[in-house]
């Protein structure tokens, strides 16, 4: 059994070659595709690389890397679904997989039957993707932001598994590298008001948290707010994104174009502007430079 319409991809990441090739022939049967990585440590830069909708791991026991394994993906990825496995079925060791993230357990040893079941239930979890949906043209989120840019990164994780998961690796790194930028610039520069020298300064001499802190807590930035918007456009193919803030805006016409002239210290960082806007060549703010919009085209 599978998704209808999509061929699910599956990390193994198992050191007994018998389990293995048990799991690669219950997988072949159901149109799974599969790669392997014989530990954890190479399991994460496998999940970066190919996003499975999958994993089988051993816990690697006693050592426990099997669970840091899918704390991991489960931090990472959080649409992916972890099974775990060991050569025990202790209460212990099932209740701290699944508190993990894990969301099924097979102990060892095991037979081909317990393994395709296990594979029937994870396929079961898996959300089915809206393009495969029929009549949906227009998908769209609406992301409010507060005024601590340290939990920017965790919020533009959650927004690509939830748009952006099917790009390609290095199309999905320069949307991460763009989202970011942008919006702790939206955070540091709109909402708080702090200049890009002064940041500098603050971070130079280990003050910048302490700066942070004290324009969340001033009167006049405390309730601002970053709005952020995702669409997904089934019929055109691509993906659009808007970054607002309540701040003064700047003036940003400059940085979309190649100039010999430094920028000014009390506007946002030119240079990650001027990057966002190599990524992605429609990249533009509305006329005070409180919002900007770019779109980035699906494969």
């Amino acid at each position: 059994m599978t998704v209808p319409g999509s061929f699910p991809s599956l990390l193994a990441v198992v050191p007994d070659s018998e389990v293995l090739a048990l799991i690669l022939e219950q997988a072949q049967a159901r149109d799974i595709s599969v790669v392997t990585a014989p530990d954890p440590r190479a399991a994460l830069a496998m999940v970066e690389m190919t996003r499975p909708e999958l994993v089988i791991t051993d816990l690697f026991l006693p050592e426990r890397t099997g669970i840091m394994l899918v704390q991991e993906i489960r931090k990472r990825c959080a649409t992916t679904v972890s099974i775990a496995s060991a050569d025990t079925a202790d209460e212990g060791s099932v209740l701290e997989a699944m508190r993990a993230g894990a969301t099924d357990y097979v102990p060892r040893p095991t037979g081909a039957k317990e393994i395709g079941l296990a594979l029937d239930r994870a396929i079961q979890r898996l959300p089915r993707p809206v393009d495969a949906i029929p009549g949906i043209e227009q998908v769209d989120y609406r992301l409010t932001i507060g005024t601590d840019p340290h939990h920017v990164e965790a919020c533009v994780t959650w927004l690509i598994e939830q748009t952006a998961n099917k790009l390609p690796e290095s199309q999905r790194l320069h949307l991460r590298a763009t989202l970011i930028e942008l919006i702790v610039n939206a955070v540091e520069h709109g909402s708080l008001e702090i200049q890009y020298q002064e940041k500098h300064q603050a971070l130079s001499t280990d003050r910048f948290d302490a700066l942070i802190e004290a324009r969340r807590r001033d009167p006049r930035f405390a309730e601002r707010r970053v709005v952020v918007r995702a669409g997904h456009d089934l019929r055109r193919r691509r993906l659009h994104y808007a970054i607002a803030d309540e701040g003064n805006g700047f003036t940003w016409d400059r940085f979309l174009t190649k100039s010999d002239q430094p920028c000014d210290s009390r506007d946002a960082n030119g240079r990650g502007v001027f990057l966002a806007k190599a990524f992605f060549p429609d990249l533009t703010y509305n006329e005070r430079g409180t919002q900007v919009t770019f779109s980035v085209p699906l494969p």
